[in-house]
């Protein structure tokens, strides 16, 4: 082993370490918190941060004992890593790298005094984790989900007719509300309903399950004013409905230009449905339902070209230029 194997890895999942700061350690720590909540990760300790020259410690082996002290004292639960030498520059001297594994015990926290904080990765930087990210940590500690988690509803309050419908149009196979319904996720084997069940019922009783869709006039949001050619929002339903309501939308502020070819008409949408449909999807599926006070919005604005397409980004479908 040495510094060029870790040429081709991603920011994402390294750090460097001049040195070992023993005295100061959460320099470091949060990034063994962050990388231990995240996918793992390397700290290279005894490599420049900005030319990446692996310049080597003054005494690795003391370097190494003092990091397994350290990890074993601040990071709670304890986390699962390997520690390895690779030569440095300067015959004689060595390198150290961290390998932190993530999981499974999450969340993994920073640990001092009165102090503790859970850290993530965004890019190249440990920062600390919000809220909503730690809440998420502490389920996939317990191998939950918050689509899997039990509500308060039974079978008796909420319908499945949409859902039942579209699986019969879709596989031609019948809805069994009592067989299906568990192994679905919907319910629990109690009879209780789940996240997932709330968010495909008929009565759309997640108020915060929810779709903006707005035609803006111009190229920017309110750079016109009385700038939107057409606004509506979608909730107090199913998915399903709210998935077919955003594309309506988009259907009915899309040009439709027509062209004809011998003794057939064909017409030619400003957008290939198909992958606006699966962009939707995309964004009704991959959305982040704990966090109470987001939505999905549909923005389509005057200057995006034909086919130019649309995007999904942070809970928002956009139209690329």
């Amino acid at each position: 082993m040495d510094i060029n194997d870790f040429q081709g890895i991603e920011s994402s999942f390294l750090d460097y370490k001049i040195s070992l700061e023993a005295e100061k350690p959460k320099s470091w720590l949060k990034s063994v918190s962050a990388f231990a909540n995240t996918k793992g990760g390397h700290i290279l300790f005894g490599v420049t941060d900005r030319t990446h020259e692996a310049i080597g410690l003054d005494d690795a082996q003391k370097a190494g004992s003092k990091i397994a002290e350290i990890i074993s004292a601040r990071i709670s639960p304890k986390v699962n890593y390997t520690i390895n030498t690779f030569p440095g520059a300067k015959e004689g001297r060595l390198c150290l790298v961290l390998s932190i594994y993530p999981g499974p015990h999450y969340p993994y926290y920073y640990v001092h005094e009165h102090t503790r904080e859970c850290y993530v990765r965004r890019g190249d930087r440990s920062e600390p984790a919000t809220t909503l990210e730690v809440n998420a940590l502490i389920l996939k500690g317990i191998n939950q989900t918050y689509d899997a988690l039990p509500t308060s509803y039974k079978l008796d309050d909420i319908s499945f007719t949409l859902l039942g419908a579209s699986l019969k149009q879709e596989t031609g196979e019948s809805f069994n509300l009592l067989q299906d319904a568990v192994s679905l996720g919907l319910t629990t084997p109690n009879g209780e309903v789940t996240n997932a069940g709330l968010l495909l019922c008929d009565q759309g009783v997640l108020r915060h399950s929810r779709v903006v869709c707005t035609h803006w006039k111009g190229k920017e949001k309110g750079e016109i004013d009385g700038d939107a050619l057409d606004d509506q929002e979608f909730f107090g339903t199913s998915l399903i409905m709210l998935l077919n309501n955003a594309e309506a939308f988009i259907r009915n502020n899309s040009k439709n230009p027509w062209t004809i070819r011998g003794m057939r008409r064909e017409e030619k949408s400003d957008y290939p449905f198909k992958a606006v449909r699966e962009v939707l999807v995309n964004a009704l599926i991959h959305r982040d339902y704990q966090n109470i006070g987001a939505e999905v919005h549909v923005d389509m604005y005057d200057d995006r070209k034909p086919y130019s397409g649309f995007g999904f980004e942070n809970g928002a479908v956009y139209e690329k230029k």
